[in-house]
């Protein structure tokens, strides 16, 4: 029981820590996006996707090519620092991984904040320091706390960045899970890991439900230019740092796994088990966003014909996979049906991801207005024919970000693959963990640097 305690208490204290750097690199940044207007700023927002759609293997190989002891780093500058290695390099990888997007959902918070009694405060004589630790923070909680649980699930559930980089004898829930099954065959310690992960995931995912609904996030399409001022003298620093932080930490680890990978795409090209991984992982993607998409819009429809679309408990049911990691089930399928497949692969990655893909849809669903509903109803043969000539036109666009964002999800996902352990099958995510594994970074990073790349004109051909 000391040992699962410990466990569990480390694996708190690394999502804590990770959560602690996304914010302090989300929240100002979301200041400056949201109200300041410099250059740059459409890019960093631009980021927020990246959680969602990048892997965290290909940033962990990013963190290798760039920070390792032979990465660009280093040579630049004639040293051997490397902090990789280390609760310090789990933490720094997972918290700049995910600052865009806290940064990314306080920017339209923020943006839209009510004036009113931020001015009254200032006409009663209230510094702006005060105006923000009274006002603006008040205002700003329900949104910085749905930004920042969703972060902390991110990091709770941290396992490729843990399995690379943790140090000997020092690991999270998720790994010790994955180890229960396949290295100790410890299968009673890693239920009960499995139970007592659910049940914190569960509690916050509760409490992130209560808080989503007392907060209310203007949508991203409103212009709020208005709003925005130009940075002055004082801010330009903060700014500077922010930034160089960014650059650091961010964009130069990402960057560095095409350079580093360039020399080897040959060589990877030339290998026949990439194009075996190649295949499968289209299969896959294509089957699984597919499958999230259809899931994801007949539950929008339901809840939006149905007209309940603020009852708790349908908002909820979508949320429920968010509290079970991806390890544990499949973990889970693992132990029940013994032997890994292709259709169970595709099952699990559906139930897993099928909630991203419903929130992007309802969010456009719930756009077409009661008058339109109400005269496709008249007009309608029957339910099917408003279906194809109303709800499916007007979803196109969510219906195809629904399909990219979870296509690049299951593309990423090494974790399913590596524990169901199908035969004879390789995914790109999966190769490219193995690649690593096998201390191959640079193939590695090559085959990161492919995954990054199709997930980014994926989504990014979608969103244009």
């Amino acid at each position: 029981m000391n040992r699962i305690l410990s466990i569990y208490l480390f694996t708190l204290k690394v999502a804590a820590m990770s959560l602690a750097v996304a914010a302090l690199v989300g929240i100002p940044m979301a200041f400056f996006t949201s109200r300041r207007n410099f250059f740059g700023r459409r890019f960093i927002l631009s980021l927020s996707a990246v959680p969602l759609c990048l892997p965290s293997l290909v940033i962990a190989l990013g963190y290798v090519s760039f920070f390792g002891v032979n990465g660009s780093f280093n040579r630049f500058f004639h040293t051997h620092f490397s902090f990789l290695y280390s609760f310090t390099g789990i933490v720094l990888a997972q918290g700049f991984y995910n600052f865009p997007f806290i940064t990314g959902v306080l920017t339209d918070a923020w943006a839209s904040l009510p004036q009113e009694q931020k001015n009254a405060a200032r006409m009663l004589g209230a510094g702006e320091a005060r105006v923000f630790f009274t006002v603006t923070i008040r205002q700003l909680a329900g949104a910085l706390a749905a930004a920042c649980m969703p972060v902390f699930l991110f990091c709770f559930f941290g396992f490729m960045l843990v399995m690379l980089f943790s140090p000997p004898g020092i690991s999270t829930m998720e790994v010790e899970i994955y180890h229960s099954l396949r290295t100790t065959l410890n299968l009673a310690e890693g239920a009960k890991l499995a139970v007592l992960e659910t049940l914190t995931t569960m509690t916050i995912m509760f409490l992130y439900l209560q808080v989503t609904k007392k907060s209310h996030i203007s949508s991203s399409d409103i212009d709020f230019s208005s709003y925005r001022k130009n940075l002055s003298l004082k801010e330009m620093p903060f700014l500077f740092i922010l930034l160089i932080l960014i650059a650091l930490f961010f964009l130069f680890p990402f960057i560095s796994i095409f350079l580093s990978g360039a020399a080897k795409f040959s060589e990877v090209f030339s290998s026949p088990t990439f194009w075996r991984a190649a295949k499968n992982s289209l299969l896959l993607g294509l089957s699984t966003g597919f499958c999230c998409t259809l899931l994801g819009f007949i539950y929008s429809l339901a809840v939006k014909v149905s007209g309940r679309q603020g009852s708790a408990l349908l908002q909820t049911i979508p949320m429920l996979p968010m509290a079970v990691s991806s390890v544990v089930i499949s973990w889970l399928a693992a132990v029940l049906f013994h032997k890994g497949s292709l259709p169970l692969l595709i099952f699990l990655q559906t139930f897993m991801y099928w909630p991203l893909a419903y929130r992007q849809i309802q969010s456009g669903i719930n756009q077409i207005s009661p008058q339109t509903v109400a005269a496709a109803r008249l007009i309608s043969r029957n339910p099917l024919d408003a279906v194809l000539r109303l709800y499916l036109p007007s979803c196109l666009p969510v219906l195809l970000s629904a399909f990219a964002f979870t296509f690049a999800t299951s593309l990423g996902d090494a974790t399913m693959p590596l524990i169901l352990s199908i035969r004879n099958f390789d995914t790109l995510a999966l190769y490219t963990y193995k690649l690593a594994g096998a201390y191959k970074f640079a193939q590695a990073s090559a085959c990161g640097a492919l995954i990054a790349l199709i997930s980014m004109i994926v989504v990014g051909v979608v969103k244009k």
